[in-house]
């Protein structure tokens, strides 16, 4: 894998694998009733990339929850806080 980018590899298996899995791309909605519906939207997972110089050796011995740190590895979905609104059914980061 010398000489690949690990993110575009990642993307490109994503995307090829929703083709098969569209419902993940869509968004889940509330409707009429507070009924919730997966809208069909075809707007993608969320992808996040990032790079960081700290190890795993950095967060400690047992990597169980809760997590020590674990608001430096994660990022919070915009306007996914509560269940009514614009929520992606995946979000890889």
């Amino acid at each position: 894998m010398e000489g690949k980018d690990p993110v575009k590899i990642i993307r490109e298996a994503i995307s090829k694998a929703l083709v098969f899995y569209y419902p993940l791309a869509g968004r889940l909605r509330e409707h009429t009733g507070g009924k919730l519906v997966v809208e069909c939207t075809g707007q993608g997972v969320v992808f996040v990339e990032a790079d960081t110089d700290a190890t795993l050796q950095h967060y400690g011995d047992a990597l169980y929850p809760p997590f020590p740190n674990s608001d430096e590895l994660t990022l919070d979905m915009p306007d996914s806080l509560g269940i009514l609104g614009d929520i992606p059914l995946m979000f890889i980061q």
